[in-house]
């Protein structure tokens, strides 16, 4: 392998370990957005907090900002604690499961929940999102 060879190939090698890096970072970052919004509804959704629409309202957006952002940040190589390698194994269906929590997160956030039933009613498909998703592809630390 000539000396400009090589180099080229650890220059890529090194930017695809970057790149890598910072997919993790930023689905990390959307995983915690996700999460907060999460920890805003679910108490609502239980009866342990009052309802507020324009909190839930805020806590739906949240979520589906952080889905639209989670999208796409698992490319091959992109490993990471709590990432189970099931992902890249069946990344056909991993995607399909990300495709369809930003789908029901749109769908939430476009139903404008007024009260308690609404908001039940709007999250419940969330929650199965992320059971489904973390059930087969979350490695629990």
């Amino acid at each position: 392998m000539g000396k400009y060879t090589l180099i080229a190939s650890c220059a890529l090698a090194a930017a695809a370990t970057f790149a890598s890096a910072d997919d993790v970072k930023k689905r990390t970052a959307a995983m915690d957005q996700i999460r907060m919004g999460a920890a805003t509804l679910v108490p609502v959704i239980k009866g342990d907090k009052e309802f507020d629409a324009q909190v839930a309202d805020l806590a739906l957006r949240m979520t589906y900002a952080g889905a639209l952002a989670f999208e796409g940040k698992f490319p091959e190589g992109s490993t990471s604690k709590g990432a189970n390698p099931a992902i890249w194994e069946n990344k056909a269906d991993f995607d399909s499961k990300v495709l369809e929590f930003i789908s029901n997160a749109e769908a939430a956030v476009a139903m404008q929940p007024n009260d308690l039933l609404s908001l039940q009613s709007a999250y419940q498909p969330l929650l199965k999102n992320c059971a489904a998703c973390h059930k087969a592809y979350r490695i629990k630390n």
